[in-house]
């Protein structure tokens, strides 16, 4: 058996272990050996980066920062392999970096500082887009989930959309 020394450790989805080594984010799981029934630990996958991890539990996503780019990697819950979902640059100049549940706010700080930051969340980037500009005024719609379609009712008519394509 390898033996790591290990600093900050989160257990995710209660199967996977994330570990932080002194160059490495180590990921363990338990495996179960068929013929003495032992359970044991034993590591699947490393990343070869030097940071500091952040989990908070029901999240799909670790983030790992490091002094210059903050990392976040997603954990597919069937697998528990994790795939690099998103990189962003250190502007913030921080440690670590926590956000809420809801990712609206966020709280950056740095080892050894006195203070730390609270950022909020400027613009809500979920693409939403109109998909039409009628006036709809006094109108009544109705969603049938068995067709994906969906009917507005106007004053003087009646029109169908799918809801795929729309």
């Amino acid at each position: 058996m390898t033996e790591f020394d290990l600093g900050q450790m989160y257990l995710v989805y209660n199967n996977a272990l994330v570990a932080r080594s002194s160059g490495d984010i180590l990921f363990f799981k338990i495996f179960k050996n068929e013929e003495t029934g032992e359970r044991k630990w034993d590591l699947y996958h490393s990343i070869e980066i030097r940071g500091l991890i952040y989990y908070i539990k029901g999240n799909v996503r670790i983030q790992i920062t490091t002094d210059e780019k903050v990392y976040f990697y997603k954990i597919d819950k069937e697998t528990l392999w994790p795939e690099l979902d998103n990189v962003m640059y250190n502007y913030m100049n921080c440690n670590q970096m926590m956000f809420g549940s809801k990712v609206r706010y966020g709280v950056t700080y740095k080892t050894n500082q006195r203070s730390f930051d609270i950022y909020r969340r400027k613009y809500q980037h979920d693409f939403k887009v109109p998909i039409n500009n009628e006036n709809l005024e006094g109108s009544f719609g109705l969603e049938i989930r068995n067709m994906s379609a969906y009917l507005v009712a106007k004053v003087d008519k009646i029109t169908v959309y799918c809801a795929n394509s729309f």
